[in-house]
């Protein structure tokens, strides 16, 4: 959970993120951040509550994976759908029973389990060590406390225990290896040839009855998208800048205390030129840079050498010139001889990973600290932001006190903090433009609080520093589509119905007229303007063929001496005469040590799998699960 975040953690940002935690002693002394959570559930499991933060919570980061992995292909209405909601949401309760029953079992989770947990977690570190800064600002990006992710911790350690303990049983015995090598490394020879919708839908006619009556029999499948406008105030630290000021007694106190940390390190500006090595020509790319180094003692001129003989493409055209370099830039040896040098000396050959050296060091500029009149602009503008975050905390805590004592009347709220109240533009589930685009604000907006219940919403982070509260102004309901809005849609969901189902019919036909001996495979793919694949060694994972084809030609029994062909599903509009001409299964004997480790650690992986399904289901069919219907109507 916490080894993919990206860190983020400067200083400036650190503290503002920590004055937004309420100070307790929680492991590291990070304690609650200024947030609440509903109460209402998703499901109830034997008592214990889903909360509907955690299903929109697992919702996000599904969608997130699977949009990282797909991309835009799957549609936004994909993650709307019942089917997809429901899948989150039975994972999610098979997790709160299988975490019931490591309770059962008396399994624990040790509050130094979790400190362990979360201190190992890289995004959480800071040059390898764990950094209080980082973890507020993980903290602040997922909205929540200590708390809460301490507890979300041990649910998941609490998950894995069972998985875990099943995964310690599983074995393989070497048959078991041996067929599954079979099965996975085995290769298949077939010919082929498909015919799709598309080839047969100038073929088709579709009328206006036809489309009236899908329309009066499907209409629902054209509803509009529902929308809502809202009424918001929104506050940032940019609001607030324009109240801060900073005085030159403040300037000068803030240099005094960033004055270490201003210095600008040593630099040395060098020049080298570059011999690479390789194992096999060591001692002779040593004996050329002794003779390089030699032309040079004997009063070469340094900058023509390099570009004659130095083989680091950046420099060499330069003279070897490789600019000014602070100490960390270069490898090691290369360093420690460059910042040894005195200014205007050439070092003898050295040798560095990437190979000799020979190291002129044309200037040296000693460390210096920036004069306050040098770097006062910067610091000014660090001290406003400064400023303003906290200012902006401040007023955020007022305007959230504020809102709550206004009794849901937002214009109240506004005109006594000094707000005006703003209106969205109607979107819908996928956002629209400026606020209403971001993500937070458009879960609030068609949360049961806000769309439902007509009450103003909690506070919404909207960013950095940036907040808003937001009422409902106009709730737009799904409405069916007239029919003329979608009768070309229609048109072209029947035309592709009835040339998938043309294609299906003409490929049996075809089928059996070859099975028959009435013609050949060749003689059928040539009537439809189609040209036979032959289809050599094909695995059963990574072809080139279509993936749907494959697989479903790897459910096929060989038939060599009747050369039968076969009718198989390619795609979703698609169909394939297929011939299996041939079966070819790996020789297991000349299995490795190594490949049977392999295939025994998958076979014991779907053991565990399967085992895990099987209890779990077990665990569904004895419990007390309730689920609240009312999220697969609306994006809680």
């Amino acid at each position: 959970m916490l080894r993919d975040i990206k860190q983020q953690s400067s200083g400036l940002t650190a503290k503002i993120l920590l004055g937004l935690i309420i100070i307790s002693f929680v492991f590291w002394g990070v304690g609650s951040q200024l947030m609440t959570s509903g109460n209402d559930s998703a499901a109830v499991v034997n008592g214990d509550k889903v909360s509907f933060d955690d299903f929109n919570q697992a919702v996000q980061a599904d969608r997130n994976r699977m949009t990282q992995q797909f991309g835009d292909s799957l549609g936004s209405e994909y993650f709307e759908t019942e089917n997809y909601k429901r899948g989150i949401l039975n994972r999610l309760v098979e997790s709160e029973l299988l975490k019931q029953e490591a309770s059962k079992f008396s399994y624990d989770v040790r509050p130094e389990r979790i400190k362990e947990y979360i201190e190992s977690a890289p995004a959480l570190q800071i040059d390898g060590k764990f950094s209080k800064e980082a973890y507020a600002n993980y903290l602040k990006s997922v909205r929540k406390s200590p708390e809460m992710l301490q507890v979300q911790i041990e649910d998941e350690l609490k998950t894995s225990a069972i998985p875990l303990m099943i995964s310690e049983t599983a074995f393989s015995l070497d048959s078991e290896i041996k067929k599954q090598n079979q099965l996975s490394k085995q290769k298949r020879n077939f010919d082929y040839f498909e015919l799709s919708a598309n080839d047969f839908m100038d073929k088709v006619e579709v009328t206006d009855e036809e489309i009236e009556n899908h329309y009066t029999e499907f209409g629902n499948d054209y509803m509009t998208e529902e929308k809502v406008s809202v009424n918001y105030i929104e506050l940032s630290a940019a609001d607030v800048a324009s109240e801060v000021e900073v005085t030159d007694e403040e300037v000068a106190t803030y240099y005094t205390e960033k004055k270490d940390s201003l210095t600008n390190p040593e630099k040395r500006k060098a020049s080298h030129i570059l011999l690479p090595v390789s194992s096999d020509d060591a001692e002779s790319v040593k004996a050329e840079i002794v003779k390089v180094a030699a032309r040079i003692a004997s009063g070469e001129d340094f900058v023509e050498v390099a570009k004659e003989v130095s083989k680091d493409p950046g420099s060499a055209p330069n003279g070897g010139d490789l600019g000014w370099v602070s100490k960390g830039d270069m490898v090691k040896p290369f360093e420690d001889k460059l910042f040894s040098m005195n200014e205007g000396e050439i070092s003898e050959p050295v040798l560095s990973d990437f190979g000799y050296h020979i190291i002129k060091l044309d200037e040296i500029q000693l460390p210096n600290i920036p004069t306050l009149d040098e770097i006062k602009e910067t610091l000014v503008d660090e001290l406003k932001q400064e400023k303003a975050n906290n200012l902006f905390l401040t007023k955020a805590d007022e305007l959230n006190t504020i809102v709550i004592d206004s009794d849901n009347v937002l214009e109240v709220a506004a005109e006594n903090f000094g707000l005006s109240v703003q209106t969205t533009e109607a979107f819908t589930r996928r956002g629209g433009i400026g606020v209403s685009a971001n993500q937070n604000f458009i879960q609030a907006a068609f949360s049961d609080t806000v769309k439902t219940d007509s009450e103003t919403s909690q506070m919404v982070d909207l960013g950095e520093n940036h907040i808003a509260y937001l009422h409902i102004n106009e709730l737009m309901l799904p409405t069916k589509k007239p029919i003329e809005e979608v009768s070309d849609i229609i048109k072209n969901k029947l035309k592709t119905e009835k040339s998938k189902e043309m294609a299906q019919k003409e490929v049996e036909t075809l089928v059996d007229a070859i099975n028959k001996g009435e013609k050949t495979l060749s003689e059928a793919a040539n009537e439809h303007e189609k040209t036979v694949t032959e289809a050599v060694d094909v695995e059963r994972i990574g072809s080139k063929q279509p993936f749907m084809l494959v697989k479903n030609v790897f459910s096929l029994k060989l038939d060599s001496e009747s050369n039968k062909v076969v009718k198989v599903d390619s795609s979703g509009n698609s169909y394939a005469v297929v011939m299996l001409k041939a079966v070819n299964n790996p020789d297991s004997e000349s299995l490795t040590e190594e490949d049977k480790s392999q295939i025994a650690s998958q076979i014991e992986r779907t053991s565990t799998n399967n085992e895990v399904v099987n209890f779990t289901n077990y665990l569904k069919s004895k419990a007390d699960v309730n689920i609240n219907e009312k999220i697969f109507e609306t994006n809680q």
